[in-house]
């Protein structure tokens, strides 16, 4: 009897301390690790007694409203009408206080061949050899695709996550708590998408162009797309939906079958990619008729209001 509660207390104990872990802070983590040669001499309780330090950036409830557990944001995409003038990507940039040492941004947009619907479902997903992210030229005869976080249902920079600083919203978006980043990138390593970037210097934006609704985040941290989570727990839609000019994206709830993006899925032969990974991404593409109204054969400038704003 005395064995068996003093495994339940040990138990106990080993669970107090995740639960420590778990809610510690990035700096505090980092300082976790400088003392790391200590661990042997050291018991972990003690080290997990450090003094609280200031986060660096405000907790999620002070930005974002909370979720709606009754949504699950989804993202439509026809490359139809895409023609590559990366109007999403900028507006992005914009919107979520992306500094310019970040290369890609959130957003890529691929230069592939003309391809039919059939060839998307390809093992190779129609990304094939000979694909090119940094066009200069847009060219008739090449097909052009968005490619970005696909906040899968079954994510493996969740798995991976040694501080549980990505974590999955009840509303299916997938998230990352800059306070519990400690910047390892196993999340970029298991990322099937590369979808994930690594502030590798400090952010340096203009004043005039921060977007004080989202924080700046800190250098040493991973960060990527939120589905603009600033609005569209709001009831709006996504910076990139809004920017687009050719109305290639569509923004919704998948759970309600009246919505346009649970229409678009049952209505076009859809698909989406690295399906066979069952990562589960809530990132759809199909192909209209390709009737494109735009004939612009050059990327598009960034636009000095692409935020409804003077800057």
């Amino acid at each position: 009897m005395p064995e068996e509660q003093n495994q339940e207390k040990q138990d106990q104990e080993k669970q107090n301390i995740k639960a420590k872990i778990k809610s510690l802070s990035r700096r505090q983590l980092m300082a976790l690790g400088g003392l790391g040669a200590l661990g042997a001499l050291v018991p972990a309780r003690l080290l997990l007694g450090i003094w609280e330090l200031e986060s660096h950036t405000p907790p999620e409830s002070d930005w974002v409203p909370p979720p709606n557990p009754d949504f699950r944001f989804g993202m439509v995409m026809d490359l139809g009408l895409c023609v590559g003038c990366r109007r999403c990507a900028y507006g992005c940039k914009l919107e979520n206080n992306i500094p310019d040492a970040i290369s890609p941004l959130y957003i890529m947009l691929m230069e592939t061949e003309k391809l039919s619907v059939k060839d998307y479902e390809l093992p190779h997903e129609g990304l094939r050899l000979g694909n090119r992210l940094q066009y200069t030229r847009i060219r008739k005869d090449r097909a052009y695709m968005p490619l970005q976080c696909n906040h899968c249902a079954n994510s493996p920079c969740e798995k991976v996550c040694p501080t549980h600083a990505t974590y999955k919203a009840p509303d299916g978006i997938v998230m990352i708590d800059y306070n519990k980043c400690i910047g390892c990138r196993y999340c970029m390593q298991s990322c099937p998408y590369n979808a994930r970037r690594f502030n590798w210097v400090k952010p340096e934006i203009p004043p005039d162009r921060v977007n004080p609704l989202v924080p700046i985040r800190s250098h040493g941290v991973v960060e990527k797309c939120t589905f603009c989570i600033h609005r569209t727990r709001r009831g709006q839609t996504t910076r990139c939906v809004e920017v687009c000019p050719n109305k290639v994206r569509t923004f919704g709830n998948l759970n309600d079958p009246e919505s346009e993006v649970s229409k678009l899925i049952m209505s076009h032969r859809s698909w989406r990619l690295k399906e066979r990974m069952n990562t589960g991404p809530k990132l759809w593409y199909i192909r209209s008729s390709g009737r494109k109204p735009m004939k612009w054969y050059t990327p598009l400038p960034p636009p000095t209001n692409i935020r409804g704003m003077k800057s």
